[in-house]
């Protein structure tokens, strides 16, 4: 492990379709040159097209999966109910495989929509790269984050820096996790074909089938482009936000410094997830300590307690650069925000949420939080 690669760190044997994806990214970057901060108004405009972009394959999927099994029941046989199972087999099987093609061409589509979309969002967010030299260390672990975002991968089971991202799940939660993503694809959609089939009940045998299965294919497609471009913004913003981090670190002393890797690499273990932004960060704040340790071991209780013993001033210190590293691993709800508040409370100071979601808002809109 090197503290001045953290990509490595993050992604130290990346599979053939994440080097893929990452060339894709890179070659995108190194034909468009980076702006200086971030365009709020292109920024809106490339959303809209990416997310457009996948509602519509949605609604022309659903249409044609929903329209081919519509029309299958309705004018490919005479009295499909009363059809033994044996003779639907053969309908079954062209159906599948219409089926089958489609999804196979969308799914394409999306891929390429959404790796296409997260290096132009990582551009418009303000991403510093040079056009010909090597990326740099920090730029790459970006484009790996991001394109592991666009193909939707879980998380990197591997240590990051000695923490454990996934020291918090063990057992049959690891295990269902891996198997929930494996069948993502195909149990989200066919749980989308089950609440339909439950709510419209026989309506979906009288042609109301192709009508609906295109909006609620496009509304899920839409949701998770939003969610894909969230997180690739918020990964390209980081290298520029840890950066103004450390700065503000700076001053601070090394026992402040090795308290708030404490709770990065706390952070980490709770979001069951090394985001890189956080795996940036814990790569700085290591190498500002003595003898730059490599590996962090994280020892939670004793990090409250002396956390709860810190003069006001580095407590302060303490908390705000705890409260942008949480922002900077994702939006304020969930682990990060019971964190938060059991950071704010050891160290016996008022948790606003008035004030973090101002600074989530401030992060989101390209300003330092």
């Amino acid at each position: 492990m090197s503290l001045n690669r953290p990509d490595k760190e993050y992604a130290p044997a990346p599979g053939l379709a994440q080097r893929w994806a990452s060339r894709y990214v890179q070659g995108y970057l190194r034909r468009q040159p980076a702006l200086d901060s971030p365009d709020p108004h292109a920024l809106k405009r490339a959303r809209r097209w990416i997310i457009a972009w996948a509602a519509l394959a949605g609604m022309i999927s659903g249409t044609l999966i929903g329209g081919a099994e519509w029309f299958m029941r309705e004018f490919a046989t005479g009295n499909w109910k009363a059809m033994s199972l044996r003779e639907q087999l053969p309908y079954w099987a062209g159906y599948l495989a219409v089926a089958g093609t489609v999804t196979a061409l969308e799914i394409g589509f999306l891929y390429w929509n959404a790796l296409r979309g997260v290096a132009n969002i990582t551009r418009l967010a303000g991403l510093r790269y040079g056009q010909t030299d090597a990326l740099e260390p920090d730029i790459q672990l970006t484009v790996h984050g991001i394109s592991r975002a666009a193909l939707e991968y879980p998380s990197p089971g591997s240590l990051i820096y000695g923490v454990d991202p996934h020291a918090y799940l063990h057992g049959w939660r690891l295990t269902f996790r891996s198997l929930l993503y494996r069948l993502k694809i195909s149990l989200s959609s066919f749980l989308l074909r089950l609440l339909l089939r439950r709510l419209l009940g026989r309506l979906t045998l009288r042609g109301f089938l192709p009508v609906l299965t295109g909006p609620l294919y496009a509304a899920w497609n839409a949701w998770i482009a939003a969610r894909i471009i969230q997180e690739a913004y918020l990964q390209a913003r980081g290298p520029a936000l840890v950066k103004h981090l450390m700065k503000t670190l700076a001053d601070s002393d090394e026992h402040t410094r090795r308290l708030v890797a404490q709770g990065v690499g706390e952070l980490i273990m709770r979001n069951q997830h090394p985001h890189p932004n956080l795996v940036l960060l814990l790569a700085r704040l290591l190498n500002s300590l003595t003898g730059k340790p490599q590996a962090l071991e994280v020892d939670w209780p004793i990090a409250l307690r002396d956390y709860a013993q810190l003069p006001a001033p580095a407590r302060q210190t303490l908390l705000n650069a705890l409260t942008q590293a949480a922002l900077l691993s994702g939006t304020y709800r969930g682990s990060r925000k019971k964190f938060l508040v059991e950071v704010f409370a050891t160290c016996q100071t008022p948790l606003r949420n008035e004030d973090i979601k101002a600074q989530q808002r401030r992060l989101l809109s390209g300003q330092a939080p």
